[in-house]
C-alpha cells in the first residue's frame, strides 16, 4: 500500500499513455467477449447430436436414362439387393437426404382446416427400414407397417393417415402434452393425420434452420424421375460398402446415373460456414490478445528505461529485486483493472446492439469474467519479463547520468 501514491503519482505524470494501453485492453475485451459469445454458440451448433448414426451412413442418387422407367420396380429391386449384401445394416428410400441442405417442409395445426400459425416441419417420406437404417430412437409408438406404405406417381395428390415424428416436433405443436395418438393437419386441410411413433431426435435437412429438429415422416414412395436411398454400413466398413454399392447398383442397371455420398461429408458441408466463423473468430481473438500485450511489453520497457535512475536509488536504498518487480507488475495491474472496467461497460453495450439487430444470444456473465481473467493474466504475463529486467538494474545506476 506505501508503494500505491507513488505509483498513482507516475501513472498521472504518464496518463496518456497509460490510457491509451487502458483503452486498448477496454476495447480487446469487448470486441474478445463479443467474438466469444459467436464462437460458443456456433461450437455448441456444432457438437448438437443429429439423432444419426452419420459416420456409418451413406446416400445414394440415381436418375433414369431412359424415359419410360418403372421406379417403384427399380426400388423395390434396388432395396432387395442392397439389403442382402455384406456390411450392410440396412437401406431405405427417401426423397431427400437429411442435413444435406435440400429438402422439403410444410406448415403443420393441430386443428384442421387453419391456416394462420401453426408449426413448421421438414418432412421425409420413407419405409418402416428408415429407423434401423438412420439408427434412429423410437421413444413412443411405434413403426410404420408394410400395409401402411403408398405408393403414388408424382402428380396424384396424398393424404396421409399415419405419420411419425420428433420429439421437438411434437413439443411445438402440442406444447405440455403427449403427442402420441394424437391428430394433427396440413395447412388448410381436414384430413388427420395420426402420430403413431415419436422419434428422440433427428436434425432434418438444415443445420441452421431455427426450426432443425422439427421432423415429419410419412410412409410413402412417390414415383419421381429420380430417387434417392440411405444405406448403413456396419461400424468401421463404410467405405469399402460404398465402393460395394455403387458396383452392384450399376451391374444391376446400367441404364442409369448414379451418385453416391457419406452422410459425415454431407454434415461437414452444411457446418463449413461455422466451422470458418469459428476459427476466423478464434485467429481474431488470439491476435488482439497477442497486440494487446505487445503494447503493454513495449510500454513498460519505454517506463523501465525512463526510471532507469530512480530503480537504481530504490536498489541502493535496500528495495529487493522482488520489490521492484512487484512494483512493474501492480503498475500493470492498476491500468488492466482500469481497462477491464471500462471494457466491461462498452461489451455489454456491444452485446445488447448485437441481440437486438442480429438476434445473437445474451452474453453470460461467465464468459464476460473469463475473458476479463485472461486479459489480466495476459498483461500481467507481459509485464512480467520487463519487470524482472527492472528488478535486475544495478544500484550503480543511481551514480550515473540519465
Amino acid at each position: 500500500m506505501l508503494e500505491l501514491k507513488p505509483m498513482l503519482s507516475a501513472l498521472w505524470r504518464n496518463k496518456t499513455s497509460a490510457f491509451l494501453i487502458a483503452l486498448q485492453l477496454a476495447l480487446t475485451l469487448a470486441i474478445v467477449s463479443n467474438a466469444g459469445v459467436i464462437v460458443s454458440e456456433r461450437v455448441e451448433k456444432i457438437a448438437r447430436p443429429t439423432g444419426m448414426q452419420v459416420e456409418d451412413l451413406i446416400s445414394v442418387t440415381f436418375m433414369p436414362i431412359a424415359q419410360e422407367y418403372d421406379m417403384a420396380g427399380a426400388v423395390a429391386a434396388d432395396m432387395d439387393l442392397l439389403r442382402g449384401l455384406p456390411g450392410v445394416v440396412d437401406a431405405f428410400p427417401t426423397n431427400q437426404i437429411p442435413v444435406s441442405g435440400s429438402g422439403s417442409a410444410s406448415r403443420y395445426f393441430s386443428e384442421p382446416n387453419q391456416e394462420i400459425g401453426g408449426e413448421v416441419a421438414n418432412y421425409y417420406q420413407v419405409d418402416p427400414n428408415f429407423i434401423n437404417t438412420l439408427g434412429l430412437e423410437l421413444v413412443a409408438g411405434r413403426n410404420f407397417t408394410a400395409a401402411e406404405m403408398d405408393v403414388m406417381g408424382p402428380n396424384e395428390n396424398y393424404d396421409a393417415r399415419v405419420a411419425i415424428i420428433t420429439r421437438d416436433f411434437g413439443e411445438a405443436l402440442f406444447p405440455g402434452e403427449e403427442p402420441l395418438g394424437k391428430f394433427f393437419f396440413p395447412l388448410g386441410e381436414n384430413n388427420p393425420i395420426e402420430i403413431v411413433g415419436v422419434i428422440d431426435r433427428h436434425l432434418g435437412a438444415w443445420v441452421g434452420w431455427q426450426k432443425a429438429g422439427q421432423v415429419v415422416f410419412y410412409p410413402l414412395l412417390i414415383k419421381t424421375n429420380h430417387k434417392r436411398y440411405m444405406i448403413r454400413a456396419e461400424p468401421g466398413q463404410r467405405d469399402a460398402v460404398m465402393k460395394l454399392v455403387e458396383e452392384k447398383l450399376a451391374q444391376r442397371d446400367a441404364n442409369r446415373v448414379l451418385q453416391l455420398e457419406t452422410l459425415s461429408r454431407d454434415l461437414e458441408q452444411s457446418y463449413m460456414s461455422d466451422n470458418v466463423m469459428v476459427k476466423v473468430l478464434s485467429a481474431v481473438i488470439a491476435l488482439l490478445t497477442f497486440i494487446v500485450s505487445l503494447g503493454i511489453v513495449g510500454l513498460t520497457i519505454f517506463w523501465i528505461n525512463q526510471r532507469r535512475k530512480q530503480i537504481g536509488i530504490r536498489r541502493a536504498l535496500g528495495a529487493t529485486r522482488a520489490n521492484i518487480s512487484r512494483y512493474f507488475l501492480l503498475e500493470n495491474g492498476l491500468i488492466a483493472a482500469l481497462g477491464i472496467a471500462m471494457g466491461f461497460a462498452i461489451a455489454m453495450l456491444i452485446n445488447r446492439m448485437m441481440v437486438t439487430s442480429f438476434s445473437q444470444p445474451a452474453m453470460p456473465a461467465g464468459l464476460l469474467l473469463s475473458c476479463a481473467a485472461l486479459l489480466l493474466l495476459a498483461s500481467l504475463g507481459a509485464a512480467l519479463v520487463p519487470a524482472l529486467r527492472a528488478a535486475n538494474i544495478s544500484p550503480a545506476t543511481a551514480t550515473r547520468s540519465v
